[in-house]
């Protein structure tokens, strides 16, 4: 049976582009593929046409034989009862008459050879790579190949490059700790505020390469971090992959513009669109929620120039700020007065979904002020309540969204 490591993946998609019978599909946050159902596979036991039979392999010798599946399809009447049966939901119909079906692992192994990280491998025989990682900090870098793909997409430039192939710098002043950058890192080099982030999905629309401008100095198969380029010593070109990182080091590194990638990435989820979400087409700025809530998470200025919770006059405009919940105050925390709760559930519609959310333990705290410091919403505040001595964190209560009289903020 082929295991993936799901929490290190990079999701680079290698595996799903070379297997041959579309047996596994990358998810953001997972890997759904054909388990052979631990070597007594359903479909081959319901099909009535013996279209899917069991095979078993023997890897190496004097090792455990290892399930796999074969298909005939001049058997198959594309009944559907195979499609009906599998539990991981990987096999389907297909519209081509010479392979109707796919879906099923035949144990071919290319998954676990093309894996740049080592994180597939066979049950018994070769165990996932498992990448031992100590995060500290609210910006955490971490064997960046300087690719530069996430500079484009931070929302406020606080990330450099000085060259191509070093490892990316980030303004920890300018920094608002969203995640885009390590949502959209394709080698999982960058965590913001010791999250594991939830990858971007993409498409690489285009990857070329123009063999007459090619003069075969192999620097983009030197450069690739994953191995996925090729040299051909017999017309001295390469051969590009049909689906990897999509870094892009190839195409900038390449001197004479032999490749081509275009890459189509997918809407990046920052913690300011999850959790308690504000519209601002509805916020009147009265500051009810601001009021309401028990930690001073909110702060608001009204139409009429006042600055809430604390009722003193402001020379501000209207405004609506939060804690957005980034956990930037929990990483720098050093005494871990403040964490982050990854698993926190809120009920949205009858539909229970986990959204991060600050806790807070009074008796660890000393006030040091790091928190504070790190805060990128200058949020968090010392107090002189002992009973809440740091204020200014979101706990996903849901009072805000109850006091409301526009209905403007939500659980997203």
């Amino acid at each position: 049976m082929i295991i993936f490591n799901t929490d290190d993946c990079i999701k680079c998609e290698a595996c799903e582009g070379i297997c041959p019978s579309n047996a596994i599909k990358v998810q953001p946050n997972n890997i759904i593929h054909c388990d052979t159902c631990g070597d007594s596979p359903k479909c081959a036991e319901i099909c009535p046409n013996d279209a899917l039979k069991v095979d078993f392999l023997t890897l190496e010798e004097g090792g455990a034989q290892q399930a796999r599946l074969i298909f005939n399809g001049l058997k198959c009447d594309q009944c559907g009862k195979c499609v009906e049966t599998c539990p991981q939901n990987t096999i389907t119909l297909t519209n081509n008459p010479k392979i109707p079906l796919e879906g099923f692992c035949v144990m071919c192994q290319q998954c676990v050879e093309i894996c740049p990280l080592d994180y597939v491998g066979i049950e018994g025989i070769k165990d996932p790579n498992h990448r031992e990682l100590n995060i500290e900090g609210p910006i955490y870098i971490e064997n960046c190949v300087g690719c530069g793909t996430c500079i484009e997409e931070c929302p406020v430039q606080a990330i450099s490059l000085n060259e191509l192939g070093e490892p990316i710098e980030i303004n920890s002043e300018i920094c608002i700790k969203c995640g885009v950058c390590s949502q959209t890192c394709p080698w999982n080099a960058v965590f913001i505020s010791e999250k594991i982030p939830t990858k971007r999905t993409k498409e690489i629309t285009e990857f070329k390469l123009n063999e007459s401008s090619c003069i075969g100095c192999k620097t983009c198969v030197e450069i690739c971090p994953g191995d996925f380029i090729k040299f051909n010593t017999n017309n001295l070109t390469i051969t590009l992959p049909k689906m990897c990182a999509a870094c892009g080091l190839c195409e900038k590194m390449c001197s004479v513009n032999a490749i081509s990638l275009n890459v189509k990435l997918h809407d990046a989820t920052p913690c300011t669109e999850e959790g308690v979400v504000c519209d601002a087409e509805k916020c009147d700025h009265i500051g009810a929620c601001a009021m309401k809530c028990p930690t001073q998470a909110i702060h608001v200025v009204t139409k009429t120039g006042m600055s809430v919770p604390e009722q003193i006059k402001s020379d501000e405009d209207p405004l609506f700020k939060s804690c957005i919940r980034c956990g930037a105050c929990a990483s720098s925390c050093p005494n871990n007065a403040l964490t982050l709760d990854t698993e926190f559930e809120i009920n949205k519609n009858g539909t229970l979904i986990k959204r991060p959310r600050i806790q807070y333990n009074p008796s660890k705290c000393d006030q040091c002020g790091d928190c504070v410091n790190s805060c990128p919403y200058n949020m968090l505040k010392t107090t002189d309540n002992p009973k809440l001595p740091i204020a200014g964190f979101c706990t996903l209560c849901g009072q805000c969204i109850e006091t409301c009289p526009e209905k403007a903020l939500s659980y997203k």
